[in-house]
């Protein structure tokens, strides 16, 4: 009988344990859109990464290498997409809201016309943008807009603070008549307020 108590006795005390316990699912693993397993972390451009990113993304999606060289630099063209319902990935990033490369996500930092900037630039060419600010959606490796493609757009709410050398007298001096082109402007075509942008 006393065997029969304490069997009973343990038994249920390892059954309300059980039932407190919370078995945890491994997490899943990062892959790419079209089932890759991302590596991590790896180093794109001189920077390493943890976990998807939106630099250089030319469609606006984070991204992640899936093949790496020994060295963890990303192997050219072995990287996709990352899938969003299991990859972790910084969603504070500024998009573009209108212009040529509408969606994409600003490069920042940026350099144009010699000048550094890290958040949206006021556009200051006149024309029906005049007033918005823009960004770069498409830099070089040394961060350089690239330009006459159409790596550009126009900021909604975010990226809104002078960047380097984007003072508000450099503003005044540009709008003033300086030789400084818009983005995608023909040099040659001056004080016009019309900006002509190549057709994408």
């Amino acid at each position: 009988m006393f065997t029969n108590v304490l069997l009973v006795t343990l038994l249920s005390l390892g059954c309300s344990q059980a039932q407190n316990t919370v078995f945890k699912a491994p997490a899943p693993e990062c892959e790419t859109v079209r089932g890759q397993k991302c590596v991590f972390p790896f180093t794109y451009r001189g920077k390493r990464y943890w976990e998807c990113t939106y630099d250089s993304t030319t469609n606006g999606k984070p991204w992640c290498a899936y093949e790496t060289r020994r060295d963890g630099t990303a192997v050219p063209g072995k990287w996709e997409d990352c899938d969003p319902s299991l990859c972790l990935f910084n969603d504070n990033v500024c998009h573009t809201v209108s212009g040529p490369d509408a969606g994409n996500t600003c490069k920042f930092p940026f350099t144009f016309n010699g000048r550094t900037y890290e958040a949206c630039a006021p556009w200051i060419w006149g024309g029906g943008n005049n007033g918005k600010r823009w960004c770069s959606t498409k830099t070089d490796r040394f961060g350089n807009h690239v330009n006459g493609q159409g790596n550009y757009g126009f900021c909604g709410s975010c990226g809104y603070s002078y960047g380097r050398g984007a003072a508000p007298a450099f503003e005044a001096r540009i709008a003033s008549g300086d030789d400084e082109t818009a983005p995608d402007q023909n040099p040659a075509a001056t004080a016009s307020t019309d900006v002509q942008f190549p057709s994408k």
